[in-house]
């Protein structure tokens, strides 16, 4: 049976990797920390993996997504 809800799902699945990636990406954001010269530097992350900043601090890297009406979302 062809619902409303299947076929949202069989659109999704036809999706390509490109437009995938850019699903959200001006909206989401995440945050890693790295390891530069022996510091710890806290970069936000676009949904595409573009890096987009960099703090010296989680919470600075937090507060910068929120003022810039980014999403911070969790990856495990």
């Amino acid at each position: 049976m062809n619902t409303p809800e299947n076929s949202q799902d069989s659109g999704l699945r036809g999706i390509s990797s490109e437009a995938l990636a850019m699903l959200g990406a001006d909206q989401l954001a995440y945050i890693r920390p790295h390891q530069v010269k022996g510091q710890t530097v806290y970069m936000i992350h676009g949904a595409n993996g573009r890096e987009l900043a960099g703090f010296d601090n989680y919470g600075a890297a937090l507060a910068a997504c929120y003022e810039h009406e980014l999403e911070a979302v969790a990856l495990h």
